[in-house]
């Protein structure tokens, strides 16, 4: 046995020892990413007063839908600072007498990296405030459960202020910027 194997190796050399020294050159061109979405995408958040059951009651906060998800993908250069995310009521104003506060979960979900450090609990207002800071190359995950959840509440500050027949609808953004 030990003499074919022999006679096949000096027999076909050039099959055994053929081998090819080509290069082959690999490049790369990563660009900076910074998007984000807003899961569910489809529903609007919805918070009421509404009278109570009792007369010496407190007027009743009725929340039907107050809850999103804060989905993003953020890819720096090396030179570049983390970002934040901020929000701000853009258009409509909040009812006299109420805060519309926002509160900010820790990130839970399937995603990598450095997905930042949230600013719990804010009272919304016309100014852009910081959410999240801290973003560096990350990615949250997708969709519902995915993220930070951004959970909205009514406080009534001053009761003499409210009217129970006004409605508003605000307009609120959020932006990923650069510190």
């Amino acid at each position: 046995m030990r003499l074919l194997i022999i006679l096949i190796f000096f027999a076909f050399p050039s099959i055994i020892f053929s081998q090819d020294d080509d290069d082959t050159e690999v490049s790369f061109k990563l660009k900076e990413i910074a998007i984000i979405a807003i899961e569910p995408s489809n529903t609007d958040v919805v918070l009421n007063l509404e009278a109570p059951n009792s007369a010496g009651e407190r007027a009743k906060i009725v929340v039907a839908n107050n809850s999103k998800w804060i989905n993003f993908t953020s890819a720096l250069s090396e030179e570049d600072s983390p970002r934040n995310l901020s929000i701000k009521i853009e258009d409509g104003a909040v009812p006299s007498g109420l805060y519309l506060k926002l509160e900010t979960s820790d990130y839970t979900g399937s995603g990598k990296g450095q997905l930042g450090t949230p600013n719990k609990l804010i009272t919304l207002n016309k100014s852009s405030q910081v959410i999240i800071s801290n973003i560096g190359a990350a990615y949250t995950g997708n969709g519902v459960n995915n993220g930070f959840k951004l959970t909205y509440y009514l406080e009534i500050y001053d009761y003499k202020l409210l009217d129970m027949n006004s409605s508003e609808t605000l307009s609120i953004s959020l932006t990923l910027t650069d510190y």
